[in-house]
């Protein structure tokens, strides 16, 4: 029975004045290095093999490729597990090759013969599923069989998409975008002779206009058909097509990646190793956008990186765009460093030693306290179940932003400076008694000749040099308070961005054992003083205690975890028997009841490389409230889902909400959850995308 269509958008309400940007789970990926691309592309282009016929391979031989198939693409792409197994996998190929050699198919000669073809190809692998959808309410009309085919492809089964596109065709054979859906599905499902010849009709029929998302339906379409061209090894003509497609539309990621393959096979793999790594993320580099000719488009996009791993080999190195760009940050919790009390003669460092010791136990019980919870939790985190495969890849990303908060653009400049203030305190403290050579107590203590004048040159000596360390104390605290404000902020905004309460905590007590580190560490420097001064005696007058504080408190708040109303980024929705939900660290892709779609068999070992995308539009000129502002729902808004054999590969979101409602890439400020309901807000305008799978 069909659910009606829901629709739940969560909406963030702030002071900024801005729209929510397009959000791409994808754009959160470590990237290796192009060089370390362009090492895997002949077996990504597989430019020369030849095509295996599945239908004549012994089944031995075809389970157990298909099964490799499934562990190689389920390993990380820089595994040398991985690269051994490729090799294998290619092995395996040309054996195929051998002993059931593909018959090049004749190309149809007429849109007739591809559709002809394509429900051939139902009827030979799908028979049950074909009768089951033809036989059901989904076939009555264009609008509910488009429906179904959306329901089909977002549930990773591209076979029972097909059925209802050609049922859709057939009710209605001249709506261009169900054509182009149509050559999308037969160019994943391996018929690229019938995706090209639907295509070649829907380019026939359609206008340059905006579906899904706002992007370009004859890029869209010029994407389908380049990845056709190259199947059939075309390699000039998908090149044009697929050049075609990122100019009108640079996000089109897939466009990229089929690039990568085509330029590969004529040689070009210098370029085709760019586009190789900008494909694996939906958003592209501005650098990747000329590197064959200028008809293909400049995306002009962030391109800065941060550096991840570090070690010598520079193929094997990785990078990731700044945590401000892929994930939201609009909830970091202030923190001010207290203010601690220091000496200002050499009798007060005296007075306050106990005191910084007294204060440095507290803050050391309070660490420990932390290191603790943390091993409970992480022991928790080992022994429970993981999530799907795209939701670990997304609290991995989490996990990375979290690894590198110093680095990142709006923390690296204010660590670099604590860090050099921090040593001009040690250096001060140093200098006096603490250095292999040149210290300025050895040199009064050779002068001095009686008790009275050691005294008294010590005195003068320790008390110029706590006027230098008193200074350098004051600037390296400006330092570390400002440099503690911005990570502890950024830090607990990534906290918020988990929905899961134990790695909200890990994240929050992350933030917490930093500050109080440093605090410690700082505390530490006070008192390390403050002996020495005790230590060398020659202080003037008698020392008396004080009941005065010498610290405020360490306040650390902690961000609320996400909820399913938060950054004006979470949405939810139903089509058919499929509902979907994308919110912070948690995405789902289910089937209530599968009705006719679950008389389609498993595609999922039959992917090989290949993914695809696809894209589900909100209507336009539905209205949602937000405070005091209103704003229009258009079609740029909606989200999108990437299926390959592993499963879903990445996911997406854009709502856009007006001039003066949400929060911008990069903003850290304040916001308020404002939930709407809105009922029946698709827009009808989706899209399937078919793509060659990325370079691993």
């Amino acid at each position: 029975m069909k659910r009606p269509f829901l629709l739940l958008l969560a909406l963030s309400s702030t002071a900024l004045s801005a729209s929510v940007p397009f959000r791409a789970w994808s754009d959160a990926r470590s990237l290796a290095s192009e060089a370390s691309f362009e090492a895997k592309l002949p077996n990504f282009a597989l430019c020369g093999s030849s095509d295996f016929d599945r239908s004549k391979a012994p089944r031995n031989l075809l389970t157990g490729y298909d099964n490799l198939t499934k562990v190689v693409s389920g390993l990380p792409g820089d595994s040398p597990v991985r690269a051994e197994l490729e090799l294998t996998l290619a092995q395996m190929r040309m054996n195929l090759a051998k002993v059931a050699p593909g018959t090049p198919r004749a190309m149809p000669t007429s849109l007739t013969e591809a559709l002809k073809n394509a429900q051939a190809w139902l009827e030979n692998n799908e028979a049950k599923g074909w009768q089951a959808f033809t036989a059901s309410l989904d076939a009555k009309t264009p609008k509910s069989a488009s429906q179904a085919a959306l329901a089909a492809a977002m549930l990773g089964k591209p076979n029972a998409a097909l059925a209802a596109l050609l049922v859709a065709h057939r009710l209605e054979p001249q709506n261009p975008q169900t054509l182009t859906n149509l050559g999308g599905v037969l160019q994943t499902l391996g018929l690229s002779g019938e995706a090209l010849v639907v295509l070649d009709a829907a380019a026939k029929l359609t206008k340059n206009d905006a579906g899904a998302f706002g992007w370009s339906s004859t890029a869209t379409l010029n994407a389908n058909r380049g990845l056709a061209l190259a199947d059939l090894h075309r390699w000039n003509e998908a090149e044009g097509a697929l050049s075609s497609a990122l100019k009108g539309e640079p996000m089109l990621a897939e466009a990229r990646l089929g690039l990568a393959r085509v330029l590969t096979c004529q040689g070009k793999t210098a370029q085709a190793a760019k586009f190789a790594r900008a494909g694996r993320r939906r958003t592209p580099p501005a650098q990747a956008a000329n590197a064959t000719s200028p008809s293909v488009a400049d995306a002009t996009l962030p391109t800065n990186e941060i550096s991840g791993a570090t070690s010598g080999n520079n193929a094997n190195a990785s990078a990731h765009l700044p945590a401000s760009f892929t994930f939201d940050l609009s909830r970091g919790q202030d923190f001010n460093l207290p203010n601690l009390k220091l000496p200002q003669t050499l009798k007060d460092a005296v007075v306050l030693l106990d005191k910084y010791q007294k204060l440095r136990d507290d803050l050391h019980a309070r660490w420990e306290a932390i290191r603790k919870r943390r091993e409970d939790i992480e022991a928790q985190l080992r022994h429970r179940p993981q999530a799907s495969p795209l939701v670990e890849a997304r609290r991995a990303a989490l996990w990375q932003a979290r690894l590198h908060v110093s680095s990142e653009p709006t923390v690296s400049r204010l660590y670099e400076a604590q860090r050099k203030s921090g040593l001009e305190v040690a250096k001060v403290d140093g200098d006096f008694s603490h250095c292999s050579s040149g210290c300025i107590a050895p040199e009064f203590i050779k002068k001095a000749r009686t008790p009275e004048e050691l005294y008294a040159l010590c005195n003068a000596a320790m008390s110029t040099q706590n006027d230098k360390w008193r200074s350098a104390m004051h600037a390296h605290a400006q330092n570390l308070g400002t440099y503690l404000k911005a990570a502890y902020k950024l830090e607990t905004a990534l906290a918020a961005n988990y929905s899961d309460s134990l790695l909200h905590e890990q994240t929050s007590l992350d933030a917490e054992f930093l500050v109080v580190s440093e605090f410690m560490g700082y505390v530490t420097d006070a008192w390390h003083w403050a002996h020495d001064v005790k230590a060398f005696a020659c202080y003037e007058g008698p020392t008396t205690d004080t009941s005065d504080p010498i610290a405020g408190q360490l306040v650390t708040p902690r961000a609320d975890p996400c909820k399913a109303v938060y950054d004006g980024m979470s949405l939810s929705f139903s089509v058919s028997v499929v509902g979907f939900s994308i919110s912070c660290d948690a995405m789902s892709v289910s089937a209530a009841t599968p009705g006719w779609i679950g008389a389609f068999g498993s595609f999922s070992q039959s992917f090989g490389n290949k993914e695809y995308t696809v894209t589900v539009g909100i209507q336009e000129g539905v209205s949602v409230g937000v405070g005091n502002v209103s704003a229009g729902a258009t079609s740029q808004q909606g989200a999108y889902v990437s299926w390959g054999a592993s499963g879903i590969t990445d996911a997406g979101v854009s709502i856009t909400t007006g001039a003066s409602v949400g929060a911008t890439r990069g903003s850290i400020g304040g916001s308020k959850d404002v939930i709407t309901d809105v009922t029946g807000a698709l827009s009808g305008k989706w899209s399937f995308i078919a793509s060659p799978g990325g370079v691993k």
